[in-house]
């Protein structure tokens, strides 16, 4: 976890120092700004400790954030494939695509005849 005065490099505002940690939010000072960041996310592509590194604390934090995200999507898939197979359409899932009948009945394939 992270602790006040720890010392950051982000890749675009440079060397900073954590000034307060609050739950998953810290605020970092930086040369020319602060700035506060979601722990540990920020530290997957623009933050490293000051030399460079990523602590072991803050990488298996990342890696249980990751887990917990993909347990979140795998769950919600989940849903929808049940809510499917149960014949229940899904907002934004419909079915959009193939065949379907025309106004007067007849069969429109959404194709164009050459």
């Amino acid at each position: 976890m992270l602790s006040i005065g720890l010392e950051v490099l982000h890749k675009s505002f440079g060397k900073g120092s954590v000034i307060s940690v609050n739950g998953k939010y810290f605020t970092v000072k930086f040369d020319t700004a602060q700035k506060t960041f979601v722990y540990p996310d920020i530290f997957e592509k623009f933050l490293t400790l000051a030399d460079g590194s990523i602590s072991d604390d803050i990488a298996a934090d990342l890696q249980a954030t990751k887990d917990q995200k993909q347990k979140e999507l795998d769950k919600k898939n989940e849903e929808n494939r049940r809510a499917m197979t149960r014949g229940i359409v899904i907002p934004g899932k419909e079915n959009t695509g193939g065949d379907s009948d025309d106004e007067d009945g007849r069969k429109n394939t959404d194709h164009e005849e050459v």
